[in-house]
């Protein structure tokens, strides 16, 4: 799962240090391995491609691993947050580029 949800942060945050940084808060909070050479290695390989090429995980793909269902059953609430999450970073993301870009907004 590591591998899927860091390649995820890396695709939705506005660098890679940015999402190195950000999943290696998230494996170290949640994770089993968290704070531990074994997880930050993990976080590495998934976001940078320590000790392999790069590779894209997508959810069919994960599904064929795990089980995902069973998985965020675990979870209430868990898929409206990450919908919830998912309209706040598009919003975020867009405000950020209009801003990079020099143009001033219009109203």
């Amino acid at each position: 799962m590591r591998m899927y949800w860091a390649k995820k942060i890396l695709e939705w945050t506005i660098s890679p240090s940015y999402a190195l940084a950000t999943a290696q808060y998230f494996n170290d909070r949640y994770a089993y391995d968290g704070n531990d050479p074994n997880g930050f290695v993990g976080v590495g390989w998934s976001i940078m491609g320590i000790h392999d090429m790069d590779s894209y995980m997508n959810y069919v793909g994960c599904k064929r691993k795990f089980k995902i269902d069973s998985f965020v059953a675990r979870y209430k609430g868990a898929k409206e947050n990450a919908i919830k999450a998912e309209r706040a970073a598009t919003v975020e993301r867009k405000s950020e580029s209009d801003s990079l870009s020099g143009k001033k907004r219009k109203a």
